[in-house]
């Protein structure tokens, strides 16, 4: 079967594409394509071998199987699919078939012929096969629809010039009833499918017979408008249900409803009669009739434009879904079919059969059959994707959670919808589109980022990249970095993209802080909070090497997300140490931390806190007198311990600080001796270098700017000034 499906999809792709050349006016003056009602496949198989070598003059269909009508005189039995069915052909005439009636269960044929055979076949059993001879063409025959059930009667009808009635009579004998006569050849019968009526059509008009009733009850004259002759334009009958008869016949349609007489004129009438409902002429001729729902579908046949003198080939038949009213139709949809050749064929090669219960409609000609069936969410999804409306699909697929659908899915549906997008640079709508699209699937996300990437339009995705229970490769986030810091996009422009993907916003400012510190620097305020949100391990070590955000607002974020390091951290660059020391001791009671802290700030008064702070903590008195000696006097914290309190090692700490005591008095005494040694020595240097003689060669003192004179003592050069003071004693 799939096999046939997808032959017969190519040989109708072709169909498909002529229906909006077939299309009626009003899509034609439209710009926006109208989807077709109906899809198309042509019926391959056993029958294109038959149809090579014979040519379709009828056909009758069943929910089970198809009954074909040649005009070598051959019915062959098949399936929906053209599949001969063995042992059920039957040559049951030596010329063309002219109709095929088949019972309501399908187990019995009924066939006529010119060659004046009816023909009656049990296709499961041979009790009831019948075959009579007349001696003139027989154009239509119909089966009782419970020809097969026991005790029926096994009634028939039979129409060349007269309308006869068969039945099975008292003891197997046959009978037969003239119903009407004397109206030229009864060319078509249908009977109603609980069989309670028998329509026929001959060249006057249409007749309703009532069984129950043995009677008449309406004659429908025919329309004389188009004076078209019978055996070229024959009627078409179809009855929609027990009660409604559809006829077609030439230019005209009309829709037929069998109603219960209420009032009486005359005592003859019939208590049933039939009332035209719908009627309306057409610019085309009707080849075969069916119900479609509350609509119509119509095989329609236009004739060539014989005025210009010369024969000219037929236009293609078409399909039509019409929505009828009194005097006027509506035409839904028309699609204009490539049956193989058209051009040679007229409006009685055509025929129109439909299966109500399947909806299925087949299209016959002499050498092709086409059936078409509805179109279901897949074909109306297609259609909707090959002309670009990826939103209506998307909303076709997802109503219903996609359950009507086999052949396509939400997710390919959206991928051919982003791949559509990214041809036609709408590279934004592309990106929101993955998020509902690919959904937590890592693979696809990575797939589609590497097209953004070929692309070179990674920023236009990374507000969109998958955070929390779905991790794409660390790599895909380096690349969507690497974009944003290697493009000429400005920061302010990136951080404003990234405004509704923060997490992604922090890992750009992070690896921009990476790469220097002072980029971005009007974004380190913002960087606290989201250092803050998602990655606070890292919050500390940025506080300490920014100095561009504002204290007071980082401060704020840690007290509300209680941050205590990066708190004390704050309050201590902001100058208030104490509040920062009580933090540590009361909230993260780490006396190593404190006492850290006190060292940092080298405070005695932060010293004297802690001390205070630390008094009613046994634990803390035992690492501060482990500790504080070499910073602070450890007599300020023994004075204050409280007599009585037992601390942990106190002995141990006693001996540590006297230890540190007497290296802290070594430590002096040996500074000092070095101290007054160095202070000899540089003092002897001074000495020495101040007494050694200076030669010079100028005439004026550096000193104090007098003149210099020569005398003999010693051969130093003095001034006048001294010279004169050495001369008067």
């Amino acid at each position: 079967m799939a096999a046939h499906m997808d032959d017969s999809k190519a040989d109708t792709s072709s169909m498909s594409a002529d229906a909006d050349d077939g299309s009626s006016t009003e899509s034609e003056i439209s710009d926006e394509p109208v989807e077709p009602k109906l899809k198309y496949e042509r019926i391959g198989n056993d029958l294109s071998n038959i149809l090579s070598k014979d040519a379709a003059s009828c056909m009758a269909v069943h929910p089970k199987f198809l009954a074909l009508g040649t005009h070598w005189g051959v019915i062959h039995v098949l399936d929906h699919l053209g599949n001969n069915i063995m042992s059920k052909e039957k040559p049951a005439h030596t010329t063309t078939v002219n109709q095929i009636a088949i019972d309501a269960s399908g187990e019995y044929l009924a066939s006529c012929s010119d060659d004046g055979r009816v023909v009656i076949s049990g296709l499961y059993s041979t009790d009831n096969n019948q075959v009579h001879m007349f001696d003139r063409p027989v154009k239509a025959v119909s089966l009782d629809p419970n020809f097969g059930k026991a005790g029926s009667g096994k009634h028939y009808m039979t129409g060349d010039d007269k309308l006869v009635l068969h039945e099975k009579a008292f003891l197997n004998r046959h009978k037969t009833t003239v119903i009407h006569q004397g109206e030229g050849p009864v060319r078509n019968i249908k009977w109603s499918p609980d069989g309670q009526f028998i329509a026929w059509a001959n060249d006057v008009g249409v007749k309703v017979y009532d069984m129950a009733l043995k009677r008449k009850i309406t004659s429908i004259p025919r329309e004389d408008k188009s004076n078209l002759r019978p055996e070229l334009y024959r009627c078409t009958l179809f009855w929609k249900n027990e009660k409604v008869l559809l006829i077609g016949w030439g230019d005209c349609v009309k829709i037929c409803a069998v109603r219960e007489r209420k009032e009486f004129s005359n005592p003859e009438q019939p208590s049933k009669y039939v009332e035209i409902t719908e009627m309306f002429a057409t610019d085309f001729y009707v080849c075969g009739l069916a119900p479609f729902g509350e609509n119509l579908a119509v095989l329609t046949y236009v004739n060539p434009d014989e005025n210009v003198g010369v024969p000219l080939a037929s236009e293609r038949p078409q399909l039509r879904i019409v929505a009828p009213h009194m005097d006027y139709y509506e035409e839904l949809s028309n699609d204009a079919l490539s049956i193989r050749g058209f051009t040679e064929y007229r409006c009685n090669d055509y025929h129109l059969e439909c299966v109500i219960e399947d909806e299925l409609f087949f299209i016959v000609s002499p050498k092709d059959v086409v059936v078409a069936k509805p179109r279901d969410d897949d074909d109306h999804v297609q259609w909707l994707m090959e002309h670009e409306f990826f939103e209506d699909a998307m909303a076709c697929a997802t109503r219903n959670d996609g359950r009507g659908l086999k052949r396509h899915n939400v997710q390919d549906i959206g991928r051919a919808y982003l791949n559509y997008l990214l041809e036609g640079e709408q590279l934004d709508e592309a990106a929101r589109l993955c998020v509902k699209i690919l959904g937590k699937n890592k693979q696809r996300w990575e797939e589609e980022v590497y097209k953004f990437a070929r692309i070179h339009q990674l920023k236009a995705i990374a507000p969109y990249l998958p955070r929390g229970d779905v991790r794409l490769d660390p790599a895909i986030y380096e690349m969507v970095l690497n974009e944003f810091l290697h493009s000429d996009y400005e920061i302010d422009m990136v951080v404003k993209q990234l405004e509704r993907r923060p997490d992604l916003q922090h890992v750009y400012l992070d690896k921009l802080f990476q790469k220097d510190p002072h980029a971005g620097q009007q974004y380190h305020g913002l960087q606290v909070s989201l250092y803050a949100q998602y990655n606070p391990e890292k919050l500390l070590s940025f506080l300490k090497s920014s100095s561009y955000y504002p204290l007071q607002r980082a401060l704020e974020e840690c007290q509300k997300r209680k941050f205590i390091p990066e708190t004390v951290f704050l309050l201590g660059r902001i100058g208030n140490t104490k509040e920062a020391l009580s933090l540590i001791t009361q909230q993260l009671r780490d006396v190593d931390r404190a006492i850290e802290f006190c060292k940092e700030h080298d405070d005695r008064e932060l010293w004297e806190d802690l001390i205070t702070q630390s008094l009613d903590k046994p634990d803390f008195i035992t690492v501060l007198l482990h500790n504080i000696g070499t910073h602070v006097d450890p007599i300020m914290l023994i004075q204050r311990i409280r007599p009585g309190l037992h601390i942990p090692h106190l002995r141990d700490s006693l001996v540590k600080i006297m230890q540190d005591y007497n290296l802290q008095i070594a430590l002096r005494e040996g500074c000092k001796r070095i101290l007054v040694k160095d202070s000899f020595q540089l003092l002897h240097r001074l000495v020495k270098a101040r007494s050694r003689g200076v030669r010079v060669d100028e005439q004026i003192c550096q000193s104090c700017h007098n003149r210099l004179i020569v005398n003999v003592f010693g051969g130093r050069g003095i001034s006048e000034a001294d010279a004169w003071r050495i001369k008067n004693g």
